[in-house]
């Protein structure tokens, strides 16, 4: 994993920190307010119920539990609707800011709502469990102004402490990560510096080696073990050509090509799977490029040109004789998130593969996993695979192999 790919999974680890932590305390506000309105609720319809108990009247062994509203004095008045829910009667000795008017829209608000109990504007009500005989209703309301600012400001708090902690959250996880990522960052750094030199080491011998077979061959001509020398020096001298390849995709490029800027992605994709016909044809195998016309995205052009021919030398190489190889590129949004909708390509390479039913196609994605063994002798290296899987991911995409009716497909997405 390159330095590259580490601050990646850095940022998201800090995002799936924090969102856990705000679903966290999230959680607990909610039930803090909701514990704090549960009981001031519960304290009102108590007090409520026995109003209506005693005909529109508090008992006097009542006022205490009202803390703190009973401080400014109870404010309190009761409203009786008729069967059909026109207003009857409305019993206030307490509440002299209430008038007739503004006692009958309440209680139409009250009446009106699936609970029985609950606030309207400054005002708790209760609505009695059980109409009268002749099916009238009786519905108390009590001023809970002190308690209804109380529950707003204890929300305020709840909110800004939320805040609050989050922002410590995230400055104390940024900061965090970042040094238990220095380490993993020099290594990769190193790793990726080891593979560079050993493969330039290696250059020199295996030069040494070709020349010398080359001219014992010239000297007394051509043998079995001076082809079989020759073969596992093109061998080595390919897998030292990836892995350099395969460290420099983990390393963030400086160069104009690794830019991502907006490209022609149908002209980009032809041209670099077109240069493939004639290998396809040496192989018996046909070439298809069929890409969508006007295909657009912000991309870099050299990752793109190394995805593609990293797919489709990968398809010629694996397809069965006689088969087809089949490049396709088309424009998609992606899907799934409301009012959202990101611009994006598909690229599919897919190849004729008729024995292709029982293979982990998970993990050809690993380094020098090779998946086909009966195919050993095409010179494959295990790389090429994964080096597309690093490039889908830095684009913000995606890929994925699938096999169905004797064709296995490499499905890109990209954003």
């Amino acid at each position: 994993m390159g330095a590259t790919s580490i601050q990646r999974l850095r940022t998201k680890f800090i995002a799936v920190m924090l969102g856990a932590f705000f679903l966290t305390m999230l959680l607990i506000a909610l039930l803090v307010n909701g514990a704090y309105v549960s009981l001031a609720q519960a304290r009102m319809n108590s007090t409520l119920q026995s109003i209506i108990e005693n005909n529109g009247q508090l008992p006097v062994i009542d006022v205490d539990n009202l803390a703190p509203s009973s401080g400014l004095g109870l404010r309190y008045f009761v409203v009786t609707l008729r069967a059909d829910g026109t207003f009857e009667e409305l019993r206030n000795d307490s509440d002299k800011s209430i008038d007739r008017q503004h006692a009958q829209e309440l209680a139409r608000k009250a009446a009106s709502s699936i609970f029985t109990s609950g606030s309207i504007d400054n005002y708790y009500y209760k609505v009695s469990d059980s109409p009268t005989a002749d099916g009238r209703k009786v519905i108390a309301f009590m001023n809970g102004s002190v308690e209804l600012e109380e529950g707003r400001q204890v929300m305020g708090y709840t909110l800004v402490f939320l805040g609050v902690g989050l922002l410590l959250a995230f400055v104390l996880v940024w900061f965090i990560s970042m040094r238990a990522i220095r380490p993993e960052i020099e290594a990769a750094r190193r790793q990726s510096e080891f593979i560079t030199n050993a493969s330039h080491e290696l250059k020199t011998p295996l030069a040494v080696i070709r020349a010398n077979t080359e001219l014992s061959e010239t000297i007394q001509g051509e043998s079995e073990w001076s082809q079989s020398t020759l073969r596992q020096v093109d061998y080595l001298d390919g897998l030292v050509k990836n892995l350099v390849e395969f460290s420099r995709s983990n390393e963030v490029e400086d160069e104009s090509e690794g830019e991502a800027k907006e490209l022609d992605v149908s002209a980009i994709v032809a041209s670099a799977a077109s240069p493939f016909e004639s290998l396809a044809q040496s192989r018996d195998v046909t070439l298809d490029i069929g890409v969508d016309a006007g295909v657009h995205l912000a991309v870099s052009e050299g990752k793109l040109r190394q995805l593609v021919r990293l797919l489709v030398d990968n398809a010629v190489k694996y397809c069965d004789g006689g088969g087809k190889v089949s490049v396709r590129a088309r424009q998609v949004r992606q899907i799934g998130i409301p009012y959202i909708r990101r611009q994006g390509i598909r690229i599919v390479v897919s190849n004729s593969y008729a024995k292709g039913k029982d293979v982990d196609y998970e993990r050809l994605f690993e380094r020098f996993y090779r998946g086909d063994k009966a195919h050993s002798n095409q010179g494959g290296y295990g790389i090429g695979l994964s080096v597309a899987q690093r490039i889908c991911e830095e684009a913000g995409g995606s890929i994925k192999a699938m096999w169905k009716d004797g064709i296995v497909s490499f499905v890109c997405l990209l954003y």
